[in-house]
């Protein structure tokens, strides 16, 4: 049974060894009494016909025998394996050989070079005579282009080749000496692998070809003499990559061409990609190395064989790799590099990259980020057929005729197609007139091997290894015990044995008519099996459409149930009933149209598919239509509309407004929405929706709502907007200092009034959140900055205002006046709201300090020591260099000191701390003795002591430790 890619079709061209071969009375003339080994009775002659339409110049075996680089054979090699018995071990026996160049034959005694030559002047035939070793059964394996096999046991080519040995070929008591690689050793050989380190190891033409007459071939008998005919396929083992681009069109110019995920090599009996399935190991995969885009139409159409890669499984998930530039204008081209997946258009899944097909990139769009493309794929045939099938063409010299009653069904001798009941017991004959008999294989469309409703008797693939009875007449039938519901249509394949000759009978049955997608729209799609059809339209696919194939023996008709026959807004094309088996319709939306169904049902319409030949098969689809939702807008007043982000912000103010204009096929529908969103619908026709939005002035602010629009046609696809309700009036908040003497007396106030205390790095912060951003104005010995500002999610836009000094220390030596400062709301005709500022009135800024002076009498006291435990001598250099204290300030004398503190002099502790408050704040009352030098120079050392609560001026003596304690005149 032949298998056939379920998409695609099958291998490329046919290698032949085909050549009269003699009937058994014919071989009796040639029988001798004992074959002589040396002699050439030893060996049968067989005739190879290779059927390629390859060429070969009518001159010495070496020459070119190509004419096209695809269907060139540079290297041609048939190994030959020989068994004593027909089930036995088979063993390299012998080789026969062609190169291009003879330079490069490979030498040994086991090793026959393979003459070529054209037969007429069309080229389409080339012979070769090969001479086989008799007594044993032999298989033949064909290999072209890969003269070099890897042996998968060291991963290095194999050169054992080592040729069995007979000792007695046809005599009694012959042995056999088995030979190296046994024929299953030799099925693992693989290709030469691809190394992705190397820049230029790339597949190219000439590409490497199979094929295998792995029926045992009996050359046991030494009294047949006669040539002998063989027949196998000779395929190629790669897949093509054919590139459509237009640079012009698509602005993209491709420079060259990869793969992802691809696999290495492939053995080739049967051929299979090397490393692991169905999931490949850690290395199986490579990025093959890039092969420069230079063809013929390369960039300026269809440039074929622009690349060559091995079978890649549906696992891999490789794709092709496509560099260049992309013309983003008329001076500027920038590198991209885009990922051509290996599935069809829309979101299928992953297809297998077979050999033999070729697969034709259509590149349709491109932009700097994005590439849009098909993927078609076809049978690599001379002639691009998909199927073996060529209606009308060559049949068996001979003829075959089909032998089938009315009540059976009917045959077309045009197309050779039968059109078959599919009732039990129906059955019709072929019969045709080859004396040598045919090799027969009965096969279905797209290798569908699940469902086979057929018979032939004789068994298909009946290949007998020996001459026997040949039958002329088959009988095909329906199997009785097939309950399936699905008749694929099947192909009987009569090849005769002499000639090669081709016949295909086709078989189609008389039910149900059978779809098959053709061509879709992007987004669009056809499932068969569930029967629907969904036509997806979007902004760049306006009018969508899908093309199927019907197959239906007795031609085909569309209906409509309920004579609901579509008008304007659905074409079907070339026409709605057709009398060909073989036919293909096109529908194509137009949702403009005044007859569009308002409103298109969410389950779809039906369209029965009739078969004319008989009206009760029929199959049913579903068509159902689905768009992206799509929303063009207008704003009034200060409202905003983020297209970017689907966002609606709108402020408490009704003049505020956005319009939606939203469009889908069919329709669209608004969900629920909420009390304080004001919604004005207009229906503008019957595929477009128009919404008006807006807050009142009293509705509620600072909250959101999510819009949901619903296809009417499909209520799974929907387009979400997010609406916001901001409100329009300033909202000042969250007052902070980093000052313990700062300080605001209500935020909410009117006109609040901040205290502040300006010592270095102190601030005031308070926040605000507006509609849209503020403005501060207002300084003098401070200032008032938008210190940071975040948006939002809403929009709505938070400021933090910051106030802060202008100028350093010593300018606060005496106290400033109060100014204001005023934050304005950027929402148009919204009041401002101003803040007081006015200086702390309890002390002055000490310089360096974050604490206040503090006021003693008539004096300000440093609110910390300006020194601390230093002796008298320490004390004069300070004050005589004027390092002492800040500048403005200084370390008070004795006599100071007594006008500070309202006292007289006495070295007595005669003075309570609790009857002298502002003394105690500006020095405080810590326990224990504190000494404090007055500035005079005097080695009696006069100062201020303070101990338990009580205080005195005091002579220190030179020879004490105490502190400083500037002051400054108020």
């Amino acid at each position: 049974m032949r298998l056939f890619n379920k998409l695609y079709g099958i291998s490329l061209f046919t290698l032949l060894l085909s050549v009269a071969s003699c009937t058994s009375e014919t071989e009796e003339q040639h029988r001798t009494s004992a074959p002589d080994p040396s002699r050439s009775e030893a060996r049968r002659e067989v005739m190879l016909t290779l059927k390629n339409k390859l060429s070969v110049v009518k001159t010495k075996a070496g020459d070119a025998i190509a004419t096209a680089d695809e269907n060139k054979i540079s290297s041609l090699d048939i190994y030959v394996f020989g068994s004593t018995t027909e089930n036995g071990t088979y063993t390299y026996q012998e080789r026969f050989s062609y190169r291009e160049s003879s330079a490069e034959m490979p030498s040994g005694n086991d090793v026959t070079p393979l003459d070529l030559t054209a037969v007429g002047s069309d080229g389409k035939q080339t012979n070769a005579l090969l001479s086989l070793k008799k007594g044993l059964f032999v298989k033949l394996y064909c290999i072209a282009n890969q003269s070099k096999l890897i042996d998968p046991a060291t991963d290095t080519v194999f050169n054992g080749f080592i040729p069995l040995v007979q000792s007695n070929p046809g005599q009694p008591g012959n042995t056999v000496t088995e030979g190296t690689p046994t024929e299953s050793d030799f099925l693992l050989f693989k290709s030469i692998q691809l190394d992705p380190a190397s820049a230029t190891d790339i597949l190219k033409t000439p590409l490497p070809m199979t094929g295998a007459y792995a029926t045992p071939l009996d050359l046991t008998d030494f009294s047949v003499s006669a040539r002998l005919q063989l027949g196998f396929h000779l395929t190629r083992s790669v897949a093509r990559f054919d590139i459509v681009n237009d640079a012009a069109t698509s602005k993209f110019t491709i420079q060259s061409v990869s793969m992802a995920n691809g696999r290495r090599g492939v053995s080739f009996f049967p051929l299979k990609v090397t490393g692991t399935l169905p999931t490949a190991a850690a290395g199986d995969l490579i990025t093959y190395p890039a092969r420069p885009f230079d063809g013929e139409k390369a960039n300026a159409g269809n440039c074929l064989g622009a690349f060559y890669t091995w079978p890649s499984p549906m696992g891999d998930g490789g794709y092709l790799i496509l560099s260049g530039t992309y013309a983003t204008n008329q001076t500027e081209n920038v590198p991209v590099t885009y990922k051509v997946p290996f599935k069809p258009e829309g979101d299928g899944n992953y297809i297998e990259v077979s050999q033999n097909h070729r697969y034709t990139v259509n590149i349709t769009k491109a932009d700097e980020y994005h590439l849009d493309f098909t993927i078609n794929v076809e049978d690599w045939t001379d002639e691009g057929n998909i199927d073996d099938y060529e209606p009308g063409g060559e049949a068996d010299e001979n003829g075959m005729v089909v032998n089938i009653t009315d009540a059976n069904g009917t045959y077309d001798t045009d197309t050779r197609t039968v059109t078959m009941a599919i009732t039990n017991d129906v059955q019709f004959t072929i019969e045709g007139n080859s004396t040598s008999g045919y090799f027969t294989t009965l096969y279905y469309e797209n290798g569908d091997v699940d469902h086979q409703w057929l018979t032939i008797n004789p068994e298909a693939d009946y290949m007998p290894t020996k001459a026997e009875a040949v039958p002329t007449i088959y009988t095909v039938s329906k199997k009785n015990e097939y309950i399936g519901t699905k008749f694929p249509v099947a192909f009987i394949r009569f090849t005769d044995k002499i000639s090669a000759k081709e016949t295909v009978v086709i078989v189609q049955p008389i039910a149900n008519p059978v779809v098959k997608e053709k061509t879709i729209s992007s987004g669009s799609t056809i499932d068969v099996d569930a029967g629907e059809i969904v036509l997806y339209q979007s902004s760049s696919v306006t009018s969508p459409a899908v093309e199927f194939s019907v197959f239906s023996s007795g031609g085909s008709k569309l209906e409509f149930p309920d004579g609901d026959t579509p008008g304007n807004w659905l074409t079907i094309s070339p026409a709605t009933e057709q009398d060909l088996s073989q036919s293909n319709y096109t529908l194509t939306l137009n949702s403009s149209a005044a007859d569009f169904p308002d409103p298109f049902p969410v389950d779809g319409k039906t369209i029965h598919i009739v078969n004319k030949g008989d009206e009760t098969k029929k199959t049913t689809l579903t068509l159902k239509l689905k768009s992206d939702i799509t929303a063009t807008s207008a704003i009034a007043g200060n409202a905003e509309f983020d297209a970017s982000k689907d966002i609606l912000r709108l402020y408490n103010n009704p003049n505020d407004k956005i319009t939606l204009n939203v469009n889908a096929v069919g329709g669209v529908e608004l969900d629920a929405t909420v009390d304080w969103l004001t919604v004005d619908k207009t229906i503008t026709d019957k595929n477009t929706n128009t919404y008006v939005f807006s807050v009142g002035a009293g509705a509620s602010t600072g909250v959101s709502q999510k819009l949901t629009f619903r296809s009417k046609a499909d209520n799974s696809i929907t387009k979400v907007y997010t609406v916001y309700s901001i409100k329009k009036e300033l909202v000042f908040s969250n007052y902070t200092d980093n000052s313990d003497y700062s300080s605001i007396n209500n935020i909410s106030n009117a006109t609040p009034e901040i205290t502040y205390f300006p010592c270095a790095d102190s601030y005031c912060e308070f926040t605000v959140v507006s509609p849209k951003g503020i403005t501060v104005g207002g300084s003098s010995w401070a200032k008032a900055i938008e210190y940071s500002k975040t948006i939002l999610s809403s929009g709505a836009i938070q400021s933090v205002i910051r106030v802060q000094r202008v100028y350093a220390d010593n300018y606060f030596a005496s106290f400033k006046s109060r100014f204001t400062i005023t934050v304005s709301n950027n929402y148009p005709s919204q009041s401002s709201k101003s803040f007081g500022i006015s200086q702390y009135q309890a002390g002055i800024v000490y310089p360096g300090s974050k604490y206040p002076a503090n006021p003693v009498n008539s004096y300000w006291v440093a609110p910390v020591n300006s020194a601390n435990s230093i002796s008298y001598y320490d004390m004069r250099n300070r004050v005589t260099n004027g390092t002492a204290c800040p500048s403005g300030w200084w370390i008070p004398s004795h006599g100071e000191n007594l006008t500070i503190m309202g006292i007289s002099e006495g070295n007595t502790l005669a003075y309570n701390l609790n009857s002298y408050p502002q003394v105690k704040k500006a020095y405080g009352n810590n326990p224990g003795d504190v000494y404090y030098w007055a500035s005079n120079n005097d080695p009696i050392g006069w100062g201020l002591r303070f101990f338990n609560g009580w205080f005195s001026t005091w002579t220190l003596g030179e020879k004490n430790i105490c502190n400083l304690r500037c002051v400054k005149r108020k």
